[in-house]
């Protein structure tokens, strides 16, 4: 199945700022089970109802349980979480 993450950050800048280290952290989610491959893209836009970053995500549905339960989410969660404006969670086959 595909997760996608699709979020906006507060300060416009972050997509800049924040990208490398948020590449690598969901490159971590590589060695989790049932998680098969990780692609993050930023927005090549600077229009202001633009999202900044979209996380996609190729997973079993088991994976995605894993992925939820992961150290990796709950730290996407815990470091990025006030960053963001708004964010999407979009999931299908």
């Amino acid at each position: 199945m595909k997760h996608y993450i699709i979020a906006k950050f507060r300060d416009r800048d972050d997509t800049e700022r924040l990208f490398p280290e948020i590449t690598e952290l969901f490159r971590r989610t590589l060695a989790l089970d049932g998680v098969e491959n990780v692609t993050i893209r930023k927005s090549n836009s600077a229009r202001e109802n633009r999202y900044s970053i979209m996380i996609e995500m190729d997973l079993s549905h088991a994976g995605l349980e894993v992925f939820d339960a992961s150290d990796v989410h709950r730290e996407w969660k815990a470091v990025y979480g006030d960053r963001l404006e708004s964010k999407a969670i979009f999931d299908c086959e």
